[in-house]
């Protein structure tokens, strides 16, 4: 195993047990898109999503009616580059801007399932319309929600695979609960103590 393939095995082993936490792409050529549809039904569960960090890391924003799987509908179609997903969701604030008025109105953000249920929250002014900055400010609010969020359900995950409650998990217990996470379980585990603690699992600090 190569230093990059090693690197992006990593990289979708740690988004499996963080729930997606934001990581960087190895530096040098783009690897090719995983096939995320793995049982091939047409849906990609959270276990399926793992195998893609950044769309792991957008997984409850994208499964808008929360159950659990992303359809079709729901997936993100990115256009080239590292700042596709920006460049969509902003497409698609744009296409909601009917009047071309440069505000989104509450009629308007009806077609945006996100904006809508949130709307008086993002609405800083109270004036019924919606500006970039107010959507900026917004999401930045939220980020230490989303954050503790994708924490607590790390947390589930780890307790879960936790079978003898030892507070660490076993090559076993990662094999029977976290088979994605196999691959990468000697690269984890870097004091070779045959175990991996949460210490082990948290992702690399945001520069």
């Amino acid at each position: 195993m190569n230093r990059n393939t090693l690197s992006v095995v990593l990289v979708a082993a740690l988004a499996a047990v963080t729930g997606g936490v934001a990581l960087a792409a190895p530096q040098g050529d783009t690897p090719r898109r995983p096939q995320l549809d793995t049982n091939q039904d047409g849906l990609i569960d959270r276990t399926e999503a793992a195998a893609m960090p950044r769309l792991a890391e957008r997984f409850d924003e994208l499964d808008r009616n929360r159950d659990g799987k992303l359809d079709r509908s729901e997936r993100p179609h990115r256009k080239g580059g590292h700042h596709g997903r920006h460049r969509g969701g902003m497409e698609r604030v744009v296409r909601a801007d009917a009047d071309g008025d440069g505000r989104i109105s509450r009629t308007e953000a009806a077609d945006l399932s996100w904006i809508a249920k949130s709307f008086d929250q993002i609405d800083a002014n109270r004036d019924g319309y919606l500006v970039r900055s107010e959507l900026r400010s917004y999401h930045e609010r939220m980020r230490p929600q989303r954050e503790a969020e994708r924490a607590k359900r790390a947390q589930e995950r780890f307790a879960a695979a936790d079978l003898n409650k030892d507070g660490k998990l076993s090559r076993v217990e990662v094999s029977e609960k976290m088979p994605r996470l196999s691959k990468a379980f000697a690269f984890l585990d870097e004091d070779r103590d045959g175990f991996l603690t949460r210490d082990d699992l948290k992702p690399p600090m945001h520069r």
